[in-house]
Parts: structure tokens; sequence; C-alpha cells
């Protein structure tokens, strides 16, 4: 007995010191920059990593430094191969890392939010696609209503890319170029009532709608300062949240002819307003608020506004409202309507997906999704309840069936 706990304890002492070995080895090798040796870091936005065009990984103060003023160009130090600084984008897997081994990651998510009591409920984990390489910093997820195919737009090659049902990958369009009809930095998507995909391009502040192959329709740019979220009505006009003026603008296309018929600003005077969902039951309007300290620039809470079909205000939870039905200060980075009605939200601090219910009525708290998700930033909900959530941490589309 004594050899045998003699031997347990040697091997939990050799298991301890390759642990050690292997987390010294993973911050050596991974998390500091191979240009000045400094560590990563996600608060300090000069030591953020960041992608290359070429694969390669620095920190951003070395991509400033050898980025060339006038050309805005940089020669990779490992490669040589000539980069743009503007092309760069967060390396997200790196950053988790650095958050997975860092002191102050504690508890593991699912842990943390059971802790605060957002224990998931009614839900069931149905199939995941993409990863790295197939989706890169999704930023926007919708579905065709007929065929179920999805639409993820993202930081890759073809910036638009669909899916079937089962996540099979069908084709992808939209290259990042300087002609117009092509799709830059997309932010959100959504599909139309007769299959007219349209998203919101940061690129070069427009509205671009395409036909499901990647045919450009109509772009709409002269009246948007940074248009963000998008989402279409009962009568299929498309409805547009503009960040940076503060407006949800309704828009109506003549898709057999091409051309744009109107262009009305519903509200104004909205604190940058992003995400944005209607309910396909009650043609109820959604719209996320982002509150900012004006003079820090810094984020103060989220607030919901709810528009009936009209786009006539009919109620709102600020953040005092969240905080007498909620334990955690919410930062809400995307919103869906299920089929009853009901506002789902997704929170990426939190990696938490909860259902507010019927935010007109009395508005609850009932967590959907508390485990398993990295950075969720877009929902989307089927006729039948299938809840597609879009998680920009691990690249991925996650879809799961609401009990």
């Amino acid at each position: 007995m004594s050899g045998e706990a003699l031997s347990f304890g040697s091997r939990s002492s050799s298991s301890s010191w390759t642990h050690e070995r292997v987390l010294n080895e993973i911050e050596t090798s991974l998390l500091e920059c191979k240009v000045c040796f400094e560590k990563y870091s996600q608060q300090q936005k000069k030591r953020r990593p960041r992608n290359l065009s070429c694969g390669h990984v620095m920190c951003w103060k070395c991509i400033s430094c050898l980025t060339d003023p006038h050309y805005q160009r940089l020669e990779c130090p490992f490669c040589r191969k000539i980069c743009s600084s503007s092309e760069t984008s967060d390396c997200l897997p790196l950053m988790h890392i650095s958050e997975l081994l860092s002191p102050a990651w504690e508890l593991a998510s699912g842990t943390r939010n059971e802790a605060l009591g957002l224990t998931s409920t009614g839900v069931k984990f149905h199939v995941a696609f993409g990863g790295w390489g197939n989706l890169i910093n999704p930023t926007g997820v919708a579905f065709f209503r007929k065929s179920g195919a999805l639409v993820v737009v993202h930081d890759g090659k073809k910036r638009v890319s669909i899916f079937n049902p089962k996540g099979k990958y069908l084709h992808g369009f939209g290259t990042k170029e300087d002609c117009p009809t092509d799709v830059c930095y997309p932010l959100n998507v959504a599909v139309t009532l007769d299959g007219y995909i349209v998203i919101t391009d940061a690129g070069d502040c427009s509205v671009k709608v395409f036909n499901s192959r990647g045919r450009n329709s109509v772009t709409i740019r002269e009246s948007f300062q940074l248009p963000w979220g998008v989402d279409t009505d009962c009568q299929n006009q498309i409805l547009v949240t503009d960040s940076e003026a503060g407006t949800l603008s309704q828009l109506e296309v003549d898709f057999s002819k091409d051309i744009l018929v109107s262009n009305i600003v519903a509200t104004s005077n909205l604190c940058c307003p992003r995400e944005i969902a209607v309910s396909k039951s009650t043609g109820s309007v959604i719209v996320v608020e982002h509150l900012r300290d004006q003079k820090a620039r810094s984020f103060t809470g989220t607030r919901l506004k709810m528009f009936d079909s009209k786009l006539q205000l009919m109620c709102q939870i600020d953040s005092f409202g969240f905080s007498l039905i909620c334990p955690i200060q919410l930062c809400v980075s995307g919103v869906a309507f299920d089929k009853e009605g009901n506002v789902l939200v997704a929170d990426g601090n939190h990696k938490v997906v909860l259902c507010l219910g019927k935010v007109m009525e009395s508005p609850s708290l009932r967590p959907i999704i508390s485990q398993g998700l990295v950075c969720p930033v877009g929902l989307a909900c089927t006729a039948d309840n299938t809840l597609i959530v879009l998680d920009s941490g691990d690249h991925a589309v996650k879809i799961y069936t609401v009990c």
C-alpha cells in the first residue's frame, strides 16, 4: 500500500511539473511577440496580437513601427511579404489563450455563470461548424426562410459565406476590392422574404443588396455614416441602424428593377444603435443602444428600445431596468425574437444567451445558454425555434434546439 502511495505521489508530482512546463512553453512560444519579445495583452492596445495578411502575428506596436507612414505598408520580418497595415486583424485565438491562462481567469465561464445564478435551461445543443480558416472573425448571421440555408459575413477572402442547414459550405462571394459592389468590412447581414442578402459595410459606409448568387442589386451609400444593424420587416422593407448618426432608417427596394424606392429616417437621436431584430409574428422592432460617457467615450451600459410595426416607440429598458432582473451588467452583442415574441439577447462579455420574455408586458430573465460560448456576437431564431448563435470567439456557428 505504501509503495502504491509513493508511486501515485511521484506521478502527481511529475504531472504537475509537466503541466507547469507546458504552460511556460505556451507563454514563451505563443503569447509573446517575436519581434519585441513583449507579452501580448488585451488591455493594452499597442500589445494586442494582430494577424498580418501573410499569416504571421505581431503586436500592434511593432506593426506601427515597421509600417511606412506614406504607403501604409510593411515588410513581414519573418517571410518578407509586403503587407498592408490596414488589413491586419486581432488574432483572437491568442487573445483567448492569454485570457484563459491569466491569473484573473479563476472560474470557467460555466462555473462563473452558475455562481451568478445563470444556469442554462430549455435548450439542446445540435451542431457547430466553421472554425478558424473557414470563418475569420465573423460578425453577422442570417438565414433563408425557405431553404434554411445560413449566411455568415466575416473577414475571409470571400466576405459572405453560405452554408446549408447542416453546416456544409455551399458558396461565397464578396471580396475586398475597390469596386463599389464588393464587400470591404461587413458588420451585419439580413435576408429578405424573397431571398436577397442585405449587408451593412463599414468599409465604405454603405448598405449593399445581393441576390443569393452574389450579384449586386443595389448599393446605398450617401445617407449613412456607419450602418451597423440590419433586418427586414414583414413588408420586406429593410431596417438599418446607423451607429454614428444615431438613426434607424427604413429602406424600400424594388428588387425586380434593382432600384431604391425610398430611404426614410424613421427614428433619430438614438445613442450608438447597433443590433436590431424584427419579430416576424408581431412586426415589433427592438434596437440595442450602447450607452457611452460622452467625455471619456467609454461604455456605460445597454438600453433596449421596442418599437411597433410602424416604428413608434412603445417602451425601453435601460441599465437600471436591467439591474432589477439581472445579476450582471449586460453588454448586449446580439438580439433576436423567438416565435412567441420573446426577446433573446447574447452577451459577449459574460458568454451567455438570455431570454428577457415579452418586454412590453413584464421583462424577466431566463438563461438559455451559459456554457460552451466564447464570444457570441449574433443571434437568429427560426420559425421552429431553432436558435442560431454566431460565436466570433472560436469563429463558429452553433445551432441549438429550444425546448
